[in-house]
């Protein structure tokens, strides 16, 4: 992270995160060569996997393994440049694991919680 008069910017895989006071702001970064399409393609996350967009910490987990949860519900929330981020279900099925709990301090890509894949 870098600071400049006042302004905070980092970069957390492919998006720009810029701080400054009490606003903040993020940026998909594209590659638009054909190269960086083919990577971005076979990047994509699976519905079934959720994981850690960006550094941050866990501050909620509202699910169990075994658990039921169906399509917009809160799995966990983690905070990160000073932000929470509810990070939700894509799918209705089960939880299959959970790997994170409340204080872990986790890595961007960092598997949190995997469901029944469908």
């Amino acid at each position: 992270m870098k600071l400049i008069d006042n302004v905070q910017v980092e970069k957390v895989g492919q998006t720009l995160w810029i701080k400054s006071g009490d606003k903040t702001w993020s940026y998909d970064i594209i590659d638009l060569s054909s190269e960086g399409q083919r990577r971005k393609k076979s990047n994509t996350a699976s519905p079934d996997v959720i994981v850690a967009p960006m550094p941050g910490k866990i501050t909620k987990v509202f699910v169990k393994e075994g658990d039921s949860v169906t399509v917009g519900q809160a799995l966990l929330v983690m905070e990160a440049m000073k932000m929470e981020y509810t990070l939700k279900s894509d799918l209705e099925t089960t939880v299959e694991t959970v790997s994170a709990k409340v204080n872990d301090q986790v890595q961007v890509g960092a598997v949190l919680v995997k469901l029944v894949k469908q």
